[in-house]
């Protein structure tokens, strides 16, 4: 006999992949230590869920036909728990998808948080579990000098990786006055408006779930000490010796993380987009981006 870990519903034949009652996903698997720590992060926040859910319902059906000398303060009480009973059957369906998706991507974090130091592993671990537990605020899209990003964000939250890839540099040559010129120079990065760097990261963040992002690609080079070339082979824009073209990166969410946007070359991984070589420019655009942060 198998019983769900949220709601406890008993199976005694074959377990659905989603549970019938509270629709946790019962076939999903895990197996290192780091995600075992996760995995009971996510199942004791819908274990409570559930049971502040199961709670709410039971005080509802109280109130639901209150007598004749009901007050004023009980009808109200009765309408906020209404809202928040349907607040948390909206976090338990988003949670379903969340998770499906969170371990979709699990593998690839683990990897990676090999290479932090451990300072680094505690602070992503607990953005993760912030991420779990619905703690993402919404974040306006600021600007320095009037930039609009709402059609970035269109573009991300569609999908469509290699065009939102291909209008974040029109917007780096914008927002660094070089359209007419299509490249930048070493001035131009180390004095990039450090609002603006902080939106293109945030958009690109969130709306890959945290697989892409300048703080996902600063997190893998401080990794890895700074070296380019370990680098390139560690978010998939060299394979072996073969450094990789613009038109050959992977555009979709199978691609490593950091794997995008591409900010520090156009036409070939080893080459640079302007006065400065590929290595050089990451490295400038990073430390421009944790300055910016710090600020």
């Amino acid at each position: 006999m198998f019983k769900c870990p949220v709601c406890q519903q008993e199976y005694l034949e074959s377990v659905p992949e989603f549970c019938s009652v509270c629709h946790w996903n019962l076939q999903s698997g895990l197996s290192e230590e780091i995600e075992v720590d996760l995995e009971s992060v996510r199942l004791q926040w819908a274990r409570e869920k559930w049971q502040e859910l199961n709670v709410l319902k039971q005080e509802l059906e109280r109130m639901r036909f209150p007598g004749q000398n009901s007050s004023l303060n009980s009808l109200n009480s009765f309408s906020d728990l209404s809202r928040r009973l349907e607040t948390i059957e909206a976090q338990l369906q988003q949670a379903t998808v969340e998770r499906t998706n969170l371990n979709n991507q699990l593998e690839w974090v683990l990897h990676y948080l090999e290479l932090l130091d451990p300072e680094r592993v505690s602070n992503t671990i607990s953005r993760l579990e912030n991420w779990l537990e619905g703690g993402v605020e919404e974040t306006p899209l600021m600007s320095e000098v009037g930039m609009d990003y709402q059609p970035l964000s269109e573009l991300l939250a569609a999908g469509d990786w290699k065009t939102s890839d291909q209008y974040t540099w029109q917007i780096l040559l914008y927002l660094a006055g070089r359209e007419a010129e299509g490249w930048l120079r070493i001035e131009d990065i180390e004095n990039f408006p450090g609002a603006d760097l902080k939106t293109i990261d945030y958009l690109w963040n969130y709306y890959s779930n945290g697989l892409f992002g300048l703080g996902v690609q600063q997190q893998i080079f401080d990794g890895l000490a700074g070296d380019y070339p370990a680098f390139c082979d560690a978010v998939g824009w060299r394979e072996g010796e073969n450094w990789r073209y613009y038109d050959e990166l992977i555009f979709n969410p199978k691609a490593p993380p950091g794997h995008l946007p591409v900010i520090v070359w156009r036409k070939r991984a080893c080459y640079g987009m302007g006065s400065g070589t590929a290595a050089e420019n990451i490295s400038l655009f990073l430390n421009r981006f944790i300055s910016c942060q710090n600020s």
